[in-house]
Formats: structure tokens, C-alpha cells, sequence
């Protein structure tokens, strides 16, 4: 792990019902380093990422993001975030420059922060349309511009990739990759493997709400004992 910790997970455990959704688990993501979060559907990825990002509260446990304890401090945990959600919902009759505001206000972050993202997202053809008529690809960019405006330390993305055509997930593992060498930390979900072996620092994949496998990716190659094979077919191993 690089740098001082900026996102602190303690034994945090969320039950629905009889589901044990996330079971006594603990993370720590440093400064300067994106941390790979693997694992099939309803391993316990989303519940967990919903605790770190304040969506939800955990039964037991706690989550520290920038010093600040999200169960006491939720507005000012919060700030220090910028978080990609899966599923995207927006405000229909803003354009996208309009929400764009609307989430930097939130962050303190200034007009120029709004223009920087709109840019690098590829969304100037599209920022005075409302966001009600975009494609999935310009939603997504959307919902990265929103993460990624106003500069927060912890980044949270979830699923990134999907709906970004080839050139635009290229420009966005570059842009993880300088943003996490400023000192940013990064906590990535995604089903691309092969994305997940360039950009991560370590990956723990999660099975029944806890990790089965931690470490590097070249770590989790050797526990899988897969030096050669594609990414995707180590995650297999250790996932099932």
C-alpha cells in the first residue's frame, strides 16, 4: 500500500434479512494507489461499496475516508469522494453543463473544474442538451466528469467501462494512472480483467460477502498458480 491511508475499512458486516451481505471485512487503500474490487454477482461488492461511499450504513464496523468517520462526520467524509455509481440516475431536464455545476457547487469546486472535465470527457457537443436524451456512452461520461470534478483524494468507480467506446477507455486508464501518481486513491470495480491488471496496485476478489484472495495482480497470478493465462481466467480460479 502507498502513501498515508485516505479510505479505512474496519470489520464492517451488512445483513439483509438472513443474507450476510458483507461479513467482518477490512480494507485500507493508501494515497497514490487503486485498489482492483473483483468478484461475481452478489459476492458483496455493491453493499460494500455502498458503505464506503455513505449510501449505507453498516450493521457493525466502520468506514474512515480522509481522516473523517463516516457514521459522524458523513458530510465531510463525503467530500473527499468522488463516486461513479453503476447505475446512473440523473436530473432529466438539466443539461449536462447544469448538473455538472450542481455537483461541483456540492464539492466547493469552481466553474473551471466544471470545463476541465467537460473537455477531457469529450462532452462539449452535448453539455447544453438535457441529460434526459443522452446515449448510455455520454451518460457514462457524464457520471465520470462528476466523479473526477473538483479533484477528490478517494475515487470510488464502479464499473467504469461500460457504455465508453476503445479510444475513451484508453484516455481513462491514462488519466487513473495520473491521478493516482498525484496522490489520489482509487477504489475500482470492473468486470474488464484485463483493465484491471493495468491499473491496479492490488485487487481482492470477494466471495460470499469477504475476500478469498488479496495481493497484487502478479501476486494473484502466483495463488492461481496462472503465470500465462488471460486475467479473467485467474479471477475465475480464485472467485469460484
Amino acid at each position: 500500500m502507498s502513501g498515508e491511508s485516505l479510505l479505512v475499512v474496519e470489520e464492517v458486516a451488512k445483513r439483509y434479512g438472513e443474507t450476510l451481505a458483507v461479513d467482518a471485512l477490512s480494507l485500507r487503500v493508501g494515497a497514490g494507489e487503486v485498489y482492483a474490487l473483483l468478484g461475481a454477482n452478489g459476492a458483496g461488492k455493491s453493499t460494500l461499496i455502498r458503505m464506503m461511499t455513505g449510501l449505507s450504513e453498516p450493521d457493525a464496523g466502520s468506514v474512515v475516508v480522509c481522516g473523517e468517520e463516516m457514521r459522524k462526520r458523513p458530510l465531510a467524509a463525503k467530500k473527499c469522494i468522488g463516486y461513479l455509481p453503476e447505475e446512473l440516475y440523473f436530473y432529466q431536464r438539466l443539461t449536462g453543463r447544469e448538473y455538472l455545476r450542481l455537483v461541483a457547487g456540492l464539492k466547493g469546486a469552481d466553474e473551471a473544474r466544471v470545463s476541465e472535465e467537460v473537455e477531457f470527457f469529450e462532452l462539449s457537443a452535448v453539455e447544453a442538451k438535457w441529460v434526459g436524451g443522452y446515449s448510455l456512452g455520454m451518460r457514462k461520461k457524464l457520471g465520470l466528469a462528476a466523479a473526477f470534478v473538483g479533484s477528490p483524494r478517494v475515487l470510488v468507480l464502479d464499473e467504469p467501462l461500460n457504455g465508453l467506446d476503445v479510444e475513451m477507455m484508453r484516455k481513462l486508464r491514462l488519466r487513473v494512472g495520473r491521478e493516482r501518481d498525484a496522490g489520489r486513491a482509487f477504489v475500482v470495480s470492473s468486470h474488464v480483467m484485463s483493465f484491471v491488471e493495468r491499473v491496479a496496485d492490488r485487487a481482492g476478489v470477494m466471495r460470499a460477502g469477504r475476500f478469498v484472495a488479496e495481493g497484487t495482480p502478479a501476486e494473484l497470478r502466483r495463488l492461481a498458480e496462472m503465470p500465462d493465462e488471460p486475467f479473467e481466467d485467474v479471477f475465475f480460479r480464485l472467485a469460484k
